[in-house]
């Protein structure tokens, strides 16, 4: 993988056409990412799985030589002219998502925004994988009696579920950010990140609110969103308590740094 090039109209004219220009896109694009876009855990290039593998459709399997066997990283591509991208993106079966967010095998979201009329890609975002649980999976309506796969029920991503700082930079406005600036922020988001599904869910909603909040702010300002966290979990009837503790974990975990008399100040 060499120097990468944002140009997508080499692409265009590839020998098998497709009946839409939606699908020759996505041919496109997919094209695009496996010729220049690498894991941002290793940075070595991504591989393509076969076309029509459900929900993956690049992957890593960091072989770096190292005596620690490390999990396939997998990706999922999502491409449009539109970006920022529109609040929600479609997923795909609402169970099999939410299984795959529990056995911590939900792909990671490759986000590209291209210029059609230059055939040229201008934004790629990054979505870690850790970042994506239950609060941002919103399950669509079955499908009617009359439809030909009736009962089956999809869901959509909500984008602006997911922490700012989830969204890791790798093409801004054309200009390709530095591989080792992407790469040390995919590592510190897994640190910041790491746990089950649950612990994950809370982090995540926890640095979403805290968003929100000015660069110095208190416990307070942080209760001002019980009422939210406690209908995101429901089954925590202690919110209070579990706020307090999701921001020393938060402290410890290099997102913000306590200054004392319930004061915080973010440091990411």
């Amino acid at each position: 993988m060499g120097i990468m090039n944002l140009n997508l109209r080499r692409y265009y004219n590839q020998p098998i056409r497709y009946e839409s220009l939606s699908q020759h896109v996505r041919a496109i694009t997919e094209q695009w990412a496996k010729d220049n876009l690498y894991c941002p855990h290793c940075g070595r290039g991504l591989k393509q799985y076969k076309a029509g593998t459900p929900i993956y459709d690049f992957y890593c399997t960091h072989p770096n030589g190292s005596l620690v066997v490390l999990p396939i990283e997998n990706f999922q591509l999502k491409s449009s002219q539109k970006y920022p991208f529109i609040n929600k993106i479609l997923g795909g079966d609402y169970k099999t998502t939410v299984a795959s967010l529990k056995s911590h095998t939900h792909p990671s979201l490759i986000l590209l925004g291209y210029e059609r009329k230059r055939w040229k890609v201008e934004n790629v975002d990054l979505v870690h994988k850790l970042s994506i649980t239950l609060s941002c999976i919103e399950p669509r309506k079955k499908l009617s009696k009359t439809a030909v796969r009736h009962g089956w029920q999809g869901c959509n991503i909500v984008l602006d579920k997911i922490p700012a700082i989830s969204f890791i930079e790798v093409v801004k406005d054309s200009n390709i950010i530095d591989k080792c600036t992407v790469m040390r922020r995919w590592k510190h988001l897994t640190n910041i990140l790491s746990g089950n599904l649950a612990e994950r869910g809370w982090l995540a909603d926890m640095i979403k609110c805290i968003e929100n909040l000015p660069g110095t702010f208190s416990l307070i300002d942080v209760y001002a969103y019980e009422t939210k966290l406690a209908s995101l979990h429901p089954k925590n009837k202690h919110v209070k308590d579990k706020i307090r503790q999701q921001l020393q974990k938060l402290r410890d975990r290099g997102v913000i740094k306590f200054i004392g008399n319930g004061e915080y100040k973010k440091i990411v």
